[in-house]
């Protein structure tokens, strides 16, 4: 990398780094979550403040900027424990953001937690502590998107949490083209503070306990500093889709049903769907099934296949007779008849294992009148443990590779020095040397078999997350100015280990050596199990520092206000050290993982910036606001971002205001230069077969071609990225008729160009790979065919992946409108009702797709209120509208608090894989789910909504109760069969919560 590049005569940055401190409490028209909630400020220091998303102190919270406050009494009176479950419940979060679902199995970014603020997906939010910088997670959402994990924010020492919904890039720098969660931790703790709380669900899983004990010495008033130091515990348990009802817990959907009496199918190992359909031919965990090769050197076998077991060949899987009929269909099921069928769902995770631990410290003190200073450390550890069902020996490996698909061949002879090939034949082992091979009926012909198998040990995958940070900063006034200057300092280290993943070239190797027995699992000793599949650890780290200063003071005086300006500088480094899991080997190619990614990354850049901001303020109701930053960096990107914001108050009770910016995102490390990286997507099904009657004919029109299958889209870093361009417009009002009653209205819009893009236009490499028998002819695109059709082996395989390089293409615009109401009112002596109500609405989400080579622009693709964009969301949506309310009535000591969250519906239409948004027929033709019949199970899913109940009592000074009911109407989660690629039933992007069902938690606070 080169050095930054130095800018001369700069203006002064004014990084909003120490101004981030905790505030007295007062209701403030502009936060719109919690109205008895401290202002969306930084610091006080008498009656000024700084404010999330400014620099210059000021007299009141109404920026012209939209800011939701989350207090931690908020926190508590919802029920969450966490700054991630606080976060990614707001209604402003949108399509992209990562729950804890997606960390039970798949999640690239494995254990990771992040929102997508705007739908504009992780990496376009900017996630900042106390106003600084953390470092990134070292894994990228979906292997592009560089991201901070909001699981390794401490919890305990929370004071707010600031959403800035609005472009910062001029306050912050890159990321923040949709907005800045701002975590503010305390800072000051005086006494003794204890919290104990376990809860557990209604069905008696999912079980948590959380405790934490913060220790405070010190009165920074009186005695000119404060100490204090926090520990936190929180565990976790697991939660399993075969321990929630029908149809969660199955992938057998066939009791499901139409008007005309048309079913769903059934896809669990060898289901049987209401029509008679056979789902294909499976080996379920455990049974192991063989036939002959016709051609020795051939890599696959032909003809039907029988099981290896003589006695119980299912083992412990349930033997079903098929008919003659289904015998037919079922061109490779055994001559019997007989398959084994299974649950997959039965494996299935839907909450991982999570367990944290953390520890954090500040000390503050005091110098002289003027001058404070403080040094924060923080440590955090979060480990997160997900299973998912054993893997098929047979099967194909992702990118970077140069072979195919690996059919699990057993050689004629064995031998001890045999060494594996794809083909079972030039193993080394002859008659001479070696023995035939016992478990193959087919040696003593002099042929090769080919076996059908699937492992009986579950996959585990782990990944734990340690955080370290230390700030220090100083500030204070000195000649009439304002400053501060800090130093942070940060590093995340990801451990992933990876148990049970096999490696086909070792499985290849144990059938030349005869050392794996097939029929008697138990013989097999552990060290041939960890030969077939070792563990795989990986170590990432991403480390962060950086040095701001700032200046700010009061310039001039005006007529009922003033101009003040701010400006400051800063000097960050950042870099990520993500070597590959399984990375491609031109000498070994098969002694790699399945199923593991190839994804990695390593880089590293530094980052000089400048920026200040300019108010002015008149006549008691005129504020305009004038902000800028240039950031240069290492890597050779510069920009400049400017702001304008204004808020007009023309009477006491009213404001209108609104700002204007321009915003960038820089090219993430896995963006410029990342290996290849392969996510995996479902096409095929509904009327695929209609649409390329051809494909299916060569394949007898079976299950294999006509059902849905999956295909990866492979994506490769590009150094020569430019950064993604924004432009950001805000405007809104905020009334306020009566002291604690407040109303807000927003107005938002945000244009993207120059996207970065990797494989996103799928619809004609489709068209064209099944149309012109494989052969796509589409500049910088390359497509690799997947596994064979067993039943017809020489016949065009499904695709199997598409591979492109990053580029800078597409547009994006999005748009919506907030609203806000506010109420914190005495209804009575000792009774206060204090309500608020957000409410966001998705006008427009809108991806234009642009050639990255011609320029050629298409029609503009709408995703808003449909089930895309399945590429960045894994099909979990942009739904039109999301809303949380929270009602607390407040009597003495004890407080009772509802929360109501709804997510609306959407269409099922999967626009970025070439659907027509709310076609209903379009979107079956592209693979929305159908009966057998071939209609639509829905056109559109239902809307997701859960209340949750907390009960808080305060025994005396020292001691309080609470109680949580959380989804207390035991609300279950829609079934949405298109959702998640069908693999949950549910949408776990937004029915996190009903799918939990009913929870209960109990909880107790000790201050002394």
């Amino acid at each position: 990398m080169r050095d930054s590049t130095a800018l001369c005569g700069a203006m002064l940055i004014a990084a909003p780094a120490l101004a981030q401190e905790a505030a007295p409490a007062a209701s403030s028209a502009q936060d719109a979550a919690a109205p008895a909630a401290a202002p969306a400020a930084q610091e006080a220091t008498g009656d000024q403040i700084v404010v999330t998303g400014s620099l210059i102190r000021r007299t009141d919270t109404e920026t012209p900027s939209p800011v939701t406050v989350l207090s931690a009494e908020t926190l508590e009176q919802r029920g969450l424990n966490t700054v991630t479950e606080a976060v990614q419940r707001l209604s402003a979060g949108n399509a992209g953001t990562i729950t804890q679902g997606w960390n039970a199995g798949g999640n690239f970014a494995a254990g990771a937690s992040a929102i997508s603020l705007r739908g504009l997906t992780v990496q376009s939010t900017l996630t900042i502590f106390d106003g600084l910088r953390m470092a990134p997670y070292p894994l990228a959402d979906d292997g592009q998107r560089n991201f901070v994990d909001m699981n390794t924010i401490p919890n305990a020492i929370i004071e707010r949490i600031d959403v800035l919904k609005d472009g910062a890039s001029s306050t912050y720098g890159a990321d923040a083209v949709a907005g800045v969660i701002n975590v503010i931790t305390k800072k000051e703790i005086k006494g003794l503070h204890a919290n104990v709380s376990a809860g557990i669900s209604q069905r008696g899983d999912a079980g948590e306990r959380r405790a934490d004990l913060t220790w405070g010495y010190g009165d920074l008033n009186d005695q000119g500093f404060n100490f204090y130091v926090s520990g936190e515990y929180m565990k976790q348990d697991p939660l399993w889709a075969r321990d929630r009802d029908y149809p969660f817990n199955t992938l057998d959907w066939s009791r499901i049903c139409g008007a005309s009496g048309s079913c769903l199918p059934n896809h669990t190992w060898n289901g049987i769907s209401a029509n008679g359909t056979v789902f294909g031919l499976y080996a379920p965990p455990g049974v192991a099934m063989i036939r002959p090769v016709a051609t020795p050197g051939n890599p696959s076998g032909s003809g039907r296949f029988s099981y290896m077991a003589t006695s119980n060949p299912c083992g412990r899987w349930t033997p079903y007779q098929l008919s003659a009929a289904q015998i037919a269909q079922a061109t490779t099921a055994p001559t019997s008849g007989i398959v084994c069928q299974g649950n997959q769902a039965e494996y299935l995770m839907l909450l991982p294992d999570v367990e944290r631990f953390g520890v954090s410290s500040r000390f503050t003190a005091n110098i002289g009148d003027s001058h404070q200073f403080y040094a924060q450390a923080n440590y955090y550890k979060t480990s997160t443990a997900a299973t998912s069902s054993p893997h098929a020996f047979n099967g194909t490996l992702p990118d970077p590779t140069s072979v195919g698909t690996y059919s699990v061949i057993m050689p004629v002879y064995v031998c001890a020095s045999g060494r594996g090939t794809p083909n079972g034949v030039n193993t080394g082992c002859d008659a001479t040397n070696g023995t035939l091979n016992p478990q193959n009926p087919y040696a003593a012909a002099g042929q090769t078999a080919q076996v059908l198998f699937r492992s009986d040990r579950i996959r585990e995958d782990e990944a734990i997350s340690r955080t370290l940070r230390g700030t220090i900063g100083l500030s204070g006034q000195v000649a009439g100015f304002d400053y501060s200057a800090s130093f942070v300092a940060a590093n995340s280290k990801l451990t992933r280990i990876q148990r049970g993943y096999v490696k086909p070239q070792r499985i290849m190797d144990v059938l030349a050596r005869g050392t794996f027995n097939f029929t008697n699992l138990a013989a097999n000793p552990q060290s041939v199990w960890d030969y077939i599949a070792p563990e795989n650890a990986t170590v990432s780290n991403s480390d962060l520092w950086q040095a701001t200063a700032n200046l700010s003071r009061h310039v001039i005086d005006l007529p009922g206000g003033g101009v003040d300006a701010a400006g400051g500088l800063s000097y960050r480094y950042e870099s990520i050290i993500s070597p590959s899991a399984n990375p491609g080997s031109d000498i070994s190619p098969w002694d790699r993982y399945y199923n593991v990614n190839a994804v990695g990354t390593s880089g590293s850049r530094k980052v000089f910036s400048a920026f200040g901001e300019v108010q002015a303020t008149a006549l008691d109701m005129l504020e305009l606001n004038l902000s800028g930053r240039y950031d240069s960096y290492s890597s050779g990107q510069k920009n400049f971002s400017p702001k304008v914001g204004a808020k007009f108050t023309p009477i006491r009770a009213l404001a209108v205001r609104g700002t204007w910016s321009k915003g960038f995102r820089i090219p993430s490390f896995n963006e410029a230069y990342g290996t290849p990286t392969t996510g995996f997507v479902t096409r095929g099904g509904g009327t695929f077969c209609q649409t390329y009657a051809a494909f299916c004919a060569a394949h007898g029109n079976n299950v294999y071609a006509s059902q849905a299958f999956s295909m990866g889209l492979t994506n490769v870093g590009n150094p020569d990225l430019r950064p993604e361009k924004s432009e950001s417009i805000t405007a809104g009002l905020i009334f306020e008729p009566i002291r604690g009653l407040s109303f807000t209205l927003d107005f938002w819009r945000i244009r993207v160009k120059d996207q970065i893009v990797g494989v996103n236009n799928t619809a004609p490499v489709l068209d064209a790979y099944y149309r012109n028998n494989g052969v796509v002819n589409i500049p910088g695109v390359t497509v690799r065919p997947g596994p064979v059709d067993p039943a017809n082996p020489n016949a065009l395989p499904h695709i199997g992946t598409i591979r492109a390089l990053y580029a800078n293409a597409n547009r994006q615009v999005v748009q919506g409108i907030d609203a806000g109401f506010n109420a914190n009112l005495k209804l009575t002596e000792g009774v206060r009702w204090i309500s608020s109500l957000e409410v966001s609405y998705l006008d427009k989400n809108h991806l234009t797709l642009i050639d990255s080579i011609t320029g050629e622009a298409q029609p503009p693709q709408r995703y808003e209120d449909t089930l895309s964009p399945c590429n960045n969301t894994s099909c979990s949506g942009s739904p039109r509208w999301r809303a949380s309310w929270q009602n607390t009535l407040k009597l003495g000591g004890t407080s009772v608090t509802a929360t109501a969250y709804y997510t609306a519906g959407y269409h099922v239409s999967q626009v970025d894989f070439g659907a027509t948004p709310f076609d209903c027929a379009s979107a079956v033709d592209n693979g929305a789910a159908t009966y057998d019949d071939g209609t639509p199970v829905q056109c559109r899913s239902k809307d997701i909504w859960n209340v949750d109940l907390t009960i808080q009592h305060r025994i005396n000074d020292n001691f309080a109760l609470s109680l949580n009911v959380l989804n207390l109407l035991d609300t279950k989660p829609p079934f949405d069969p298109n959702a998640a690629y069908s693999t949950f039933g549910y949408n776990p992007a937004w029915a996190g919560p009903n799918i939990m069902g009913r929870y209960f938690r109990v909880g107790a606070k000790i201050d002394f």
